[in-house]
């Protein structure tokens, strides 16, 4: 709006002012006028376009967004019958229109890549572990009632109702001797669900979803060959084909030779998350005794006697049982009370040693060589001892100190020796091609007796050798070390 004024202006009078001023109102009126007439022709020339965006992704541009509708009504149209129980929708589509005086579309090219990428889905309850997507549940409380039927593999749903009514927090009584009670269940990894659209056909039922969690997923690990590993026998153990065996060894197929100690790459299903349960236990234990051992001169060496018995005590014990999935992982005591002190065992033993007394330790009467038959029945009769074949050395030695008792020629025995070790024991050599020692001699253990050979009743070089306790024949490989 102008001011008024009655000044003169550039030497004109105020009549003549206002005429002119009136002229170039006018004319400010008129080119206005025009300006909105031109506008309002150019607004209705142009037209609206919609630029489509997928997932960000950029589909191209409509100048209609019904045909969006139209193809997602089509998408939905063809799954209902198959997923009945759900609530069909598609993906989030982007629509930004856009004014424009020569409009560009491509209205076919655009339901081309919809068709192609444009998904069909259903809102869903998603199970997560640590943040990674496990699986897809038609609504949170299917996705719970997956979750609680988990926990149940491993504690009653009397004990989860329980936990669960229990205030947090609360004082819970003492445990008397012999109680236990459950104090947590919970999950290894972090459990979250979210609401999320996902295609259909990855929704799970419960029973899906619960078989999914109790096997897990595959994960690779390495077994060493054992001694009579076969292939096929290790791809049974980890529950894989052999040809899958044989896919994740490269190189390895199915006559090749294994061999102790190798190692090859086979699956084992581990569980994306393990059931937790902390137990609360007070229970008596037994403390088991220990066994003193205390040395006597006196008293010959391989000769021993209890001088005390042992007692085991007792104690109760308050802990803490941890366990994942069933199997224990920690026990943590709390406090612990004895109840009865252990007593300790004390065993006397000689180190007197006798040159005619045998230690009661037998040791191999050969050079090396190895047990090429063992006591018990062969050809018809009884074998009474073990035969030594095939030693470094043929010497043949006293497998213990003793006396000398027999020494000579014996019938089927060929050239035997015979110790008494003046402790219960006697040892029998036979088959010998020479003997070095005579009946009444004193000899120590390793002392040499003769030359192994193949004298008697023999079908080759070896030592025929013998033990006795008490006058009982006893197997030589229990005494031997």
């Amino acid at each position: 709006m102008f001011k008024r004024s009655t000044r003169v202006l550039g030497g004109q009078k105020p009549s003549k002012m206002r005429s002119n001023l009136k002229k170039w109102t006018m004319g400010v009126i008129l080119a206005t006028s025009l300006t909105f007439a031109i506008n309002a022709q150019a607004e209705d020339s142009l037209s609206t376009v919609y630029h489509i965006y997928l997932q960000n992704e950029y589909m191209g541009t409509v100048d209609n967004q019904n045909v969006i509708e139209e193809l997602s009504s089509l998408k939905i149209n063809k799954l209902k019958d198959t997923y009945k129980d759900y609530q069909l929708t598609v993906e989030d589509v982007e629509i930004i229109p856009e004014k424009m005086f020569r409009p560009v579309f491509n209205n076919a090219e655009v339901l081309e890549n919809l068709e192609q990428n444009l998904d069909v889905v259903v809102e869903a309850t998603v199970l997560k572990i640590n943040d990674q997507e496990v699986a897809a549940f038609q609504d949170s409380l299917t996705a719970q009632n997956v979750l609680e039927e988990y926990k149940q593999q491993y504690v009653s749903k009397e004990v989860l109702d329980d936990l669960a009514a229990r205030q947090k927090n609360q004082p819970l009584p003492a445990l008397k001797e012999g109680q236990s009670r459950i104090t947590e269940v919970s999950f290894t990894e972090e459990v979250t669900l979210e609401e999320k659209k996902v295609i259909p056909e990855k929704v799970l039922t419960s029973n899906e979803g619960l078989n999914l969690l109790e096997k897990g997923t595959p994960v690779e690990k390495k077994y060493e060959v054992q001694g009579n590993d076969v292939l096929g026998e290790i791809a049974s153990k980890h529950d894989l084909p052999l040809e899958k065996l044989l896919e994740l060894n490269p190189g390895l197929e199915e006559d090749s030779v294994i061999k102790p100690g190798d190692l090859l790459n086979v699956t084992e299903l581990k569980p994306y998350v393990m059931v937790q349960v902390e137990e609360e236990v007070s229970e008596k234990e037994t403390i088991a005794y220990k066994t003193e051992t205390k040395e006597d001169a006196s008293m010959p060496k391989g000769e021993e006697e209890t001088s005390q018995e042992g007692v085991n005590g007792e104690r109760l014990v308050h802990y803490i049982v941890t366990k994942q999935n069933g199997s224990e992982t920690t026990k943590e005591v709390l406090t612990e009370k004895i109840i009865k002190e252990p007593v300790n065992e004390i065993i006397i033993k000689g180190t007197k040693v006798i040159p005619s007394r045998g230690t009661g330790n037998l040791a191999w009467p050969a050079v090396g060589g190895y047990i090429s038959s063992g006591l018990g029945q062969r050809w018809g009769k009884l074998h009474k001892g073990i035969d030594i074949a095939r030693p470094s050395d043929r010497t043949i030695k006293a497998a213990d100190n003793g006396r000398v008792i027999s020494a000579g020629y014996s019938g089927g025995y060929g050239n035997k020796v015979v110790i008494d070790h003046n402790n219960g024991m006697k040892t029998v050599y036979a088959h010998l091609s020479s003997i070095s020692v005579s009946v009444g001699q004193v000899v120590s253990q390793g002392q040499k007796l003769g030359v192994m050979g193949s004298t008697g009743n023999s079908t080759g070089i070896h030592l025929h050798f013998e033990v006795y306790e008490n006058g009982n024949l006893k197997n030589p490989e229990n005494y031997l070390k």
